[in-house]
């Protein structure tokens, strides 16, 4: 499962991105450059034994940078997520699911206002 969701983020993080200028009332705003794309994992449990022991850590960085999980839940064992310097952090115990979310969310947060989708960029891949 670990293998297949880095190679979903590295497919995601991977496509085309677009921007667009922002109108505003108070005139046009440069197109603000795409963030990060936070990949992650959500699972009720696991196989693994301890949950969050050597095959995990060894499943995170064993992949593709462009790959790399950031941020995820085992519903029944805990969560984590990499902090700014790329650390992971996995605080055990209940409420996984709620670290997960409010995690997640501040990290959302962070990013700020998202970029204008040029969409017309999206109906000329689509006429094709």
């Amino acid at each position: 499962m670990m293998a297949y969701a880095h190679e979903k983020i590295a497919t995601v993080r991977a496509l085309k991105r677009t921007s667009l200028p922002v109108p505003t009332i108070g005139g046009e705003m440069p197109p603000k450059s795409p963030q990060h794309i936070w990949g992650g994992i959500l699972s009720f449990d696991s196989e693994w034994t301890p949950a969050f022991g050597k095959p995990f850590y060894a499943a995170l960085e064993n992949s593709d940078p462009g790959g790399r999980i950031d941020i995820g839940c085992c519903a029944a064992h805990g969560a984590f997520w990499k902090d700014a310097q790329g650390a992971y952090h996995v605080p055990r115990g209940g409420k996984a699911a709620t670290a997960f979310l409010l995690e997640l969310t501040a990290k959302l947060q962070a990013s700020a206002t998202v970029p204008m989708i040029d969409v017309r960029a999206y109906a000329e891949w689509l006429a094709k």
